[in-house]
């Protein structure tokens, strides 16, 4: 809904509308605000029924003691780029042509084919996982990061189509129907004017495969072992079996999810953009 719409609607329109944003920004925060807080209070702290918030709990020594250890958390932060990296830009690299020929050209049942290629995502990972341990074994592929990015790249491929595709749908054919009037074929009509106007569902799709290969966790535990692992497995090695030091675990947390809040906060404007262009359109 836009500021001006907004400012039509009446005064209780607004304050509903206001209490519903407010709400909104307290639950999305609240969980970073809660990491921040507890990667800098020391386990006393934490562990007292309520959390002891006074001035002398917060402390630096749970990221100190993380960054002890920076080999261990910088190995799986080199993976987990690897991997996200991986996945993302061979995701955007067939799923944009896919997308397009999908929206724009005759394809025979077009919207099935969608539809099927969004359905894939409705099955639960724990049903696959068996057999593509089992294949993937058998391939000697287990502990492996080229592996790892093509689990994920099956994934991410039919969110980067389903986006981009609603974003191809809203495009005015005209654009199309002038660049072959001056003789540009499919393939230069999409490399040269299609996709130079689609940077914002591009930077959304990529984001978000991006953010979603590097915060899974699940396939990357029983596909690694040591040498493949992960940035979440890392975090979770902070866990010890007879207790649990929380300020560490969450400092570990809080420098591996800042690369991504960085992406994610040079590209804000894209990504709405992104999202807006390819869910509502079409």
């Amino acid at each position: 809904m836009s500021y001006a719409r907004l400012q039509h609607g009446g005064p209780l329109r607004r304050l509903i509308v206001l209490i519903g944003l407010v709400i909104f920004v307290i639950w999305s925060a609240a969980p970073i605000v809660w990491l921040v807080l507890t990667s800098v209070l020391q386990q006393r702290a934490l562990i007292q029924q309520p959390p002891d918030l006074a001035l002398h709990s917060f402390t630096l020594a749970n990221f100190t003691t993380v960054l002890a250890s920076a080999a261990l958390l910088g190995h799986g932060m080199v993976n987990s780029l690897i991997v996200a990296s991986f996945s993302t830009s061979v995701a955007l690299g067939v799923g944009a042509p896919a997308a397009y020929a999908l929206a724009r050209l005759p394809v025979p049942r077009a919207n099935g084919i969608a539809f099927l290629i969004l359905a894939t995502q409705m099955l639960p990972g724990i049903a696959i996982a068996i057999p593509l341990f089992i294949v993937i074994s058998r391939l000697g592929l287990i502990d492996n990061v080229l592996s790892l990015g093509v689990v994920y790249l099956s994934f991410n491929l039919p969110i980067v189509i389903w986006i981009l595709r609603g974003f191809f749908l809203g495009i005015p054919f005209g654009i199309e129907k002038a660049a072959a009037v001056d003789g540009a074929g499919i393939f230069k009509t999409f490399w040269y004017i299609i996709l130079p106007i689609s940077w914002p569902p591009l930077c959304a799709s990529a984001v978000f495969a991006f953010i979603e290969a590097w915060n899974e966790f699940f396939f990357a535990l029983i596909l690694t072992r040591q040498h493949a692992q992960t940035v979440p497995l890392v975090i979770a090695q902070f866990a010890g079996q007879y207790q649990t030091v929380f300020g560490q675990l969450m400092a570990a947390a809080a420098i591996s999810v800042a690369p991504v809040i960085a992406v994610a906060v040079l590209f804000r404007n894209q990504i709405i953009r992104g999202f807006a262009d390819g869910m509502m359109k079409g």
